[in-house]
């Protein structure tokens, strides 16, 4: 592959530094890497996700290897567990042993830290057409998550796919089917969010 150019290897480092990049411009990046303009910018950072060095997802550019000797092809085997949204009820998730496996490498899935990461299998229709019945949804164990983020929540015992919102200082779990009501999660519930979603695999 050939070697990366000085505006390519100062964006790996800039990304490295700045895990977060949601709201930074690419003018402001041009200017912090001194790249001249921002559609140099872009049109590096474009190139950079062909070369597998970033991802590019809803939220903008993602650092997925610093550089070529960071390993894309290592095949691991990532846990399945159950079924999310459908009203099966779960004991602790991340503690259970799953039913089954699946081989993926971070050059498929485009996540650096496979190592927190696991699926879930979705069943229902209250997440269409995002999230259909029978996709692998990917998802990284982290308690945050942003306000647009599509989280794996459990709420009362019961693993769900949703949004969590927040209306008039109250927090909902919302569904992307406008047939389905969000639901409110009041101080009595039990809700615990286990992670993001980070891809998903159309009904394998």
């Amino acid at each position: 592959m050939k070697e990366l150019d000085n505006i390519q290897k100062a964006l790996i480092a800039f990304f490295k530094r700045n895990t977060n990049q949601e709201w930074i411009t690419l003018r402001e990046i041009a200017n912090n890497i001194w790249a001249g303009h921002p559609q140099t910018v872009l049109n590096k950072l474009n190139q950079l996700v062909l070369k597998w060095y970033f991802a590019k997802d809803d939220h903008g550019y993602r650092l997925i290897r610093e550089s070529i000797t960071d390993s894309l092809n290592d095949i691991v085997q990532l846990p399945i567990y159950g079924f999310a949204q459908c009203g099966n009820k779960w004991k602790k998730v991340v503690d259970e042993y799953s039913q089954e496996k699946i081989p993926v490498t971070m050059a498929m899935l485009w996540v650096k830290d496979i190592a927190t990461c696991f699926f879930v299998r979705a069943k229902g229709n209250s997440m269409e057409p995002k999230i259909q019945s029978g996709d692998l949804v990917l998802i990284k164990q982290q308690p945050s998550y942003d306000m647009n983020d599509y989280v794996f929540v459990i709420h009362n015992d019961l693993p769900k796919l949703k949004k969590i919102i927040k209306k008039e200082g109250k927090l909902y779990l919302e569904s992307v089917n406008r047939f389905f009501d969000n639901v409110e999660v009041s101080k009595y519930d039990e809700t615990k969010v286990i992670g993001v979603v980070k891809k998903i695999i159309k009904d394998v």
